[in-house]
């Protein structure tokens, strides 16, 4: 197993990138793979130099011996995805489904859309499969409150602590109902894609 980060390289620079590097250094304190920072930056800034133009999706995977390694490919244009809502598996120990590592079965699906939306047991949404949950109702946007059930994803912290989302959690009923009644909109949010349009199949 790997921890990894997905994240936008644009024109040799990384947004969010001390977002990035806390939340793989905290994995690897949980995880108990071995990191310094110097060496991470060391390792990050050889990738900036030789990617210097263009817009890519850069993948930096931490091995448990300590390795780095990365794969860098050309970002395609796409800021509007198809998703369906369902039900997360439950069944898989908990630091599964807070840090981001190469064990991502509780998120697997079917791909019949782009991309699923998550929901508890009790009906809690909480995540993308690829990202976070932006709900823009009465002109505020709101994201779920975290509760150690799902991932935290930069581009929700980057928000947050700008001050331009707020935690409010909603009931996958409830925000069905509003969907359907336009009383909201509902967007997907990562690093790599930023804010991205969702078309949902209710």
């Amino acid at each position: 197993m790997y921890l990894f980060e997905t994240m936008r390289l644009e024109a040799g620079k990384i947004p969010r990138y001390t977002y990035h590097q806390a939340r793989l250094f905290n994995s690897a304190g949980q995880l108990d793979y071995p990191l310094t920072k110097e060496t991470f930056e060391r390792f990050i800034q050889s990738i900036q130099q030789a990617h210097p133009t263009g817009t890519h999706r850069l993948k930096v995977m931490l091995e448990p011996s300590g390795t780095l390694t990365y794969q860098c490919v050309a970002l395609p244009n796409k800021s509007h995805f198809t998703a369906k809502a369902q039900q997360i598996n439950t069944d898989y120990p908990k630091w599964q489904y807070i840090n981001k590592t190469s064990h991502r079965e509780h998120v697997e699906h079917d791909h019949e859309t782009d991309v699923v939306l998550y929901y508890d047991n009790k009906g809690k949404v909480l995540e993308f499969d690829i990202g976070n949950v932006l709900i823009k109702e009465n002109g505020q946007y709101y994201t779920p409150s975290f509760e150690n059930d799902f991932l935290r994803g930069c581009m929700r912290a980057q928000l947050l602590d700008e001050e331009k989302v707020k935690e409010k959690d909603y009931d996958i009923s409830e925000l069905k109902r509003k969907l359907k009644a336009g009383e909201a909109e509902i967007f997907l949010v990562n690093s790599l894609r930023e804010v991205a349009e969702i078309e949902i199949n209710l």
